[in-house]
C-alpha cells in the first residue's frame, strides 16, 4: 500500500488506500461535491465514517452533506439517486432507468450472491440450513453480505435461522410490492439474463 503525505496529513480513498489529500472542504457546497464524488467513485456501498475519513472532515458534516445531496437528487430531474443500504450509502441509477444501462455496468454484487438472493426471495421464508443445501457452503458468505446490505433479515429458529427479504430489497430492485407474487414476477424477468437462475426457477415452479 502506497502512502503519500501533504502538509503532514494522509487520507484514504474509497478502496481504503491512503492517498494524498489534495482538496479541502472549505464550504458546505464544496463538501457536498466531494461527498458526491466519493459516492460516485466507490465500487460498493460506503459508510459515513469512511467518507468522513476520506474527505478529512467530521462525521456530522458528512451526515449533513449526504442528507442535502439526497434531497437535491430527489427534487431535480435526474436518473440517479443516493440510497442508504444497511447503514451504508451508494449512488445508483433509479430502477426505472436501469434497463437502459444494465448492459454497460457491472453488477453491484457477484453473480453468485445474486443467485443466492434470488433463491431466498423465491423460497422465503427459508431456513439457512435449507439454503446451504441448495447453494452450498459459499451461501454463508453471501448471506453475511446480503444482511450487511439490508436486503435480508435473519431470525433464530431452533438451531438454525429463517431468512426473509426486507422492504429494502423491494425498494432497491424497484418492486412496487414485496409480496411473493410480485417477487416471482421480478425473478422471472431477472432470470432471462441468467440461464442457471432461469433453470432453477423453472424447476421450482
Amino acid at each position: 500500500m502506497q502512502r503519500e503525505m501533504q502538509n503532514g496529513e494522509n487520507r484514504e480513498n474509497a478502496d481504503g488506500e491512503t492517498v494524498e489529500n489534495k482538496s479541502k472542504a472549505n464550504s458546505e457546497s464544496d463538501l457536498m461535491r466531494i461527498v458526491e464524488a466519493i459516492l460516485f467513485a466507490s465500487p460498493e456501498p460506503i459508510t459515513l465514517t469512511k467518507i468522513a475519513r476520506i474527505a478529512g472532515v467530521k462525521l456530522k458534516a458528512v451526515r449533513d452533506a449526504v442528507f442535502l445531496l439526497q434531497e437535491e437528487y430527489r427534487t431535480r430531474a435526474t436518473a440517479l439517486e443516493i440510497m442508504e443500504m444497511g447503514g451504508k450509502y451508494t449512488m445508483r441509477v433509479k430502477p426505472e432507468y436501469s434497463v437502459y444501462v444494465d448492459r454497460f455496468r457491472e453488477l453491484d454484487m457477484e453473480r453468485g450472491a445474486l443467485r443466492t438472493l434470488a433463491v431466498i426471495a423465491f423460497k422465503q421464508p427459508v431456513k439457512l440450513s435449507e439454503l446451504a443445501k441448495i447453494r452450498g457452503n459459499r451461501c454463508y458468505e453471501h448471506v453475511r453480505k446480503l444482511e450487511e446490505l439490508g436486503f435480508i433479515r435473519l431470525e433464530p429458529s431452533g438451531r438454525t435461522k429463517v431468512i426473509t427479504t426486507t422492504r429494502k430489497f423491494a425498494e432497491y430492485f424497484g418492486l412496487k410490492s414485496s409480496n411473493p407474487e410480485s417477487v416471482k414476477k421480478f425473478l422471472a424477468n431477472a432470470a432471462k439474463r441468467d440461464a442457471r437462475l432461469e433453470k432453477y426457477i423453472r424447476e421450482k415452479t
